[in-house]
């Protein structure tokens, strides 16, 4: 037990090292893994204007896609909440393809959301009735909190005054769509 443990502190150093060394080598076309995975959160790192914008987008793909979904299955209100937040999503999306190209930060934007979201996407779309509320609510509230702390773990220390004014102009909505959220559960 003792060997583990002490072979475990002596790796520490070099993994810090290895992921410090990724994150210093992002370019702008290259897609943040140690973001979406956890690893700059996990090491109080903040992520950067190109991972801000993909992330948002990724968020906007999904709330298009649920829109849809809910459009079919969700109550009245779920219905009314849905259509907000894909109107929001739309919205950004404007921006974010301006900030992309007036900043020219050229990064390639992914066409569909990761596999993971997708999947989500898909398990969504084979609810029906209380079981579809729930799980919508709920992925919504995971989705729309991650992304409120990712923008806050942002505006920390932002590295472009475009992004963080993106950032400071979206914050204050997703809240109030979290808010929203509160009320429909």
């Amino acid at each position: 037990m003792i060997r583990m443990v002490a072979g475990l502190v002596a790796i520490l150093p070099a993994i810090v090292v290895f992921a410090g060394a990724i994150a210093g080598s992002e370019t702008p076309r290259k897609r943040s893994l140690i973001e979406e995975v956890g690893i700059k959160r996990l090491f109080g790192w903040p992520p950067n204007g190109h991972d801000v914008l993909r992330l948002m987008h990724e968020f906007d793909l999904v709330q298009l896609r649920a829109a849809g979904i809910a459009a079919t299955r969700g109550t009245d209100a779920v219905q009314r909440f849905a259509l907000a937040q894909a109107e929001h999503a739309r919205q950004r999306e404007a921006a974010i393809v301006r900030l992309n190209m007036f900043a020219l930060l050229n990064i390639d934007f992914a066409a569909d959301p990761s596999l993971v979201r997708r999947n989500e996407l898909a398990g969504l779309q084979g609810a029906v009735g209380q079981a579809f509320m729930r799980d919508y609510i709920a992925k919504q509230r995971d989705d729309i909190v991650d992304t409120i702390a990712m923008l806050k773990r942002y505006l920390l220390n932002p590295d472009n005054d475009d992004i963080r004014r993106f950032a400071q102009q979206q914050l204050p909505l997703l809240q109030q769509a979290r808010e929203e959220l509160q009320r429909l559960e």
